[in-house]
C-alpha cells in the first residue's frame, strides 16, 4: 500500500502508514523538519562519510545508527539509498533482523551466513541490471558448501540433492539457506569449534567479496543492517554478534551500516567495533522542554511533516491534533498508529451520527490515547521470563528524578537503560538531556497521586478518567 495524502478521515490509513516512505514515495511525503530540529545533519553526515572512505578505496566506513523506535531511523536509510551519489557508487545489501534471521536465537555465524548469501544475490542482480553475466555465483556456492554441514545437517542433504537436479540449484541452496537462517536460528557449538568456524566463514566470505569486487570494480560494497535495534531482539545476541565476535565483523572489507538501540550502544560503547566518530544517533524530537511546556519548534517540525499527508484543517480538529501530538511524544511510529486508531473511531462516530462532525475529535483521539496508557503501563512492569528484572521500585523513582530534574538521575544505570528501551524515557541531544514521555507522565501522575511531596509541572496529558 503506497501513501497517498487524504483530505477526508476515509484516507487515514493510506495516508498515515506507520511504515519507512519507500524511496519511490520520498519527493512527495519526506519532510526534512525533524532532521533540521535535530541540528545534527544526519543524512547529509553519513552520505559525505560514505562518498569520502569509496574515494579513498583503501578505508572502509563501519558506522551505527541508534536511536528509539519511532524516530525516523529506516526512512532515513530509505532516503541515504536513494541518494544519487550513493547509487552510483555502492553496491547494497540489506539485511533485516526481523524478517531474515530469527530475531530471538540468531548467532553471529548467523550473520554471516545471511550476508554471504545476501551478497551472492545482490551480486547477480546487479551484474543482470548491467548486462553483465555473474558465472561465479555457482563457485561462491561451492565454496559456502563445506560450511554448512555445522549449521544445517539437513540441509547439507538438501543442498547436495539440488544441485544435481537442475541448472538453477545454486539459486534453490541460497533459498533454502535463507529459509534456515529465519526458521531455525541460532545452532550451538562448542567454543573452540565456534572459533574455528567462524575463522573458516570470515575467511570464506573474503574470497566472495574479492570475486564481487572484481566483477564490478566501479562499486563499493556496502552492507546495510536494519532492525537490529528492536525489542525483540534479546541484548545478549547483540552482545555476542557486535561486541563479543566484533573483530569478525571489522575485518571484513566491506562498508557496513547497522542499527542498533540506544541503551546497548550506551552499555558497551568501548566494546563495540564501530568507532566513536562513527555512531550516529538519531535524537527524540521534543514535544515538551525542560519545564514541562509545550515545545514549540518541536511540534511545529511533527505539523510540518503531517502536513505532507494531510489537509489537517479538513481530518482533524485542533484540539484533537494537539492531544495527538503531545501523546506521540514524538514518535511517529506512536503517532501514526493513534491517528490510525483515532480515525477509525471517527468514521464509526459519523456513521452512527451522522450529524456529528466528520473530522477526528477530540473524544476519538482521547479514547484511542487512554487505550494505549494501558498498554504503555502493563509493558512498564517486568513480565515471567523478561530479562529486565529491575523492580518497579526503581523504574518509578528513576522517572521521577528525572521528571524532577536532579541532574544524578541523567547518569545512566539499568534503570535507566530498561526505562529508555521502554520508550518511558526519551533523549533529546548530545547534552545528555533526557525526558519523561508524556504517557509515562501520566502513569507517574497516577502512581504518585498520594505522595504529598510530589508535584505535577506539566508534560501530562490532562486525560478523562
Amino acid at each position: 500500500m503506497f501513501v497517498e495524502r487524504t483530505t477526508d478521515i476515509g484516507g487515514i490509513p493510506k495516508a498515515f502508514r506507520p511504515d519507512p516512505l519507500r524511496a519511490e514515495e520520498m519527493d512527495r511525503f519526506y519532510s526534512n523538519s525533524l532532521d533540521k530540529r535535530r541540528g545534527n545533519y544526519l543524512n547529509r553526515t553519513i552520505k559525505k562519510a560514505l562518498v569520502e572512505s569509496a574515494d579513498q578505496r583503501a578505508f572502509f566506513f563501519q558506522g551505527i545508527l541508534y536511536g528509539n523506535r519511532g524516530v525516523g531511523k529506516s526512512t532515513e536509510i530509505n532516503r541515504l539509498l536513494d541518494n544519487i551519489d550513493i547509487k552510483s557508487r555502492f553496491v547494497v545489501i540489506r539485511l533485516d533482523a526481523l524478517n531474515d534471521l530469527n530475531p530471538q536465537s540468531f548467532s553471529v555465524e548467523d550473520v554471516l551466513l545471511l550476508l554471504v548469501v545476501k551478497l551472492i544475490e545482490r551480486c547477480e542482480e546487479k551484474c543482470r541490471d548491467l548486462g553483465r553475466a555473474f558465472h561465479e555465483a555457482g563457485t561462491m556456492v561451492r565454496d559456502l558448501q563445506p560450511l554448512l554441514a555445522p549449521f544445517f545437517p539437513d540441509l547439507q542433504s538438501k543442498e547436495q540433492l539440488t544441485r544435481t537436479t537442475g541448472g538453477s540449484g545454486e539459486v534453490n541452496v541460497l533459498s533454502l539457506l535463507k529459509i534456515g537462517l529465519r526458521v531455525e536460528g541460532q545452532r550451538r557449538i562448542d567454543a573452540v569449534a565456534n572459533r574455528e568456524t567462524l575463522a573458516e566463514l570470515s575467511a570464506v566470505i573474503q574470497r566472495q567479496i574479492s570475486i564481487a569486487r572484481d566483477r564490478l570494480p566501479e562499486f563499493e560494497l556496502l552492507v546495510v543492517g536494519e532492525n537490529f535495534d528492536k525489542e525483540q531482539i534479546p541484548q545478549s545476541l547483540l552482545l555476542e554478534t557486535f561486541a563479543q565476535y566484533s573483530s569478525v565483523l571489522r575485518d571484513l572489507r566491506l562498508h557496513l551500516l547497522f542499527t542498533l538501540p540506544v541503551p546497548f550502544v550506551y552499555s558497551y560503547g568501548e566494546q563495540l567495533a564501530f568507532r566513536r566518530e562513527s555512531r550516529y544517533p538519531v535524537y527524540d524530537v521534543p514535544v515538551f522542554n525542560e519545564e514541562h511546556k509545550r515545545d514549540a519548534g518541536g511540534c511545529a517540525a511533527l505539523i510540518e511533516l503531517l502536513e505532507k499527508r494531510a489537509d489537517l484543517r479538513a481530518v482533524f480538529a485542533d484540539d484533537a491534533l494537539e492531544l495527538l501530538l503531545q501523546s506521540s511524544g514524538g514518535d511517529l511510529y506512536w503517532l501514526f498508529a493513534m491517528i490510525i486508531k483515532a480515525g477509525r473511531l471517527a468514521q464509526f462516530r459519523y456513521e452512527d451520527d451522522p450529524s456529528s462532525e466528520r473530522r477526528v475529535l477530540r473524544t476519538d483521539v482521547e479514547t484511542a490515547v487512554l487505550e494505549q496508557l494501558g498498554i504503555f503501563r502493563n509493558e512498564m512492569g517486568v513480565a515471567p521470563n523478561d530479562p529486565d528484572d529491575t523492580p518497579w521500585a526503581e523504574k518509578l523513582q528513576k522517572l521521577r528524578d528525572i521528571y524532577e530534574g536532579n541532574p544524578a538521575a541523567n547518569v545512566p544505570d539499568k534503570a535507566l537503560y530498561q526505562l529508555l528501551r521502554r520508550r518511558a524515557v526519551l533523549f533529546f541531544n548530545g547534552r545528555g538531556r533526557y525526558g519523561i514521555h508524556p504517557l509515562a507522565v501520566e502513569i507517574l501522575r497516577e502512581q504518585l497521586a498520594r505522595d504529598t511531596t510530589f508535584v505535577y509541572r506539566g508534560g501530562g496529558l490532562d486525560l478523562r478518567s
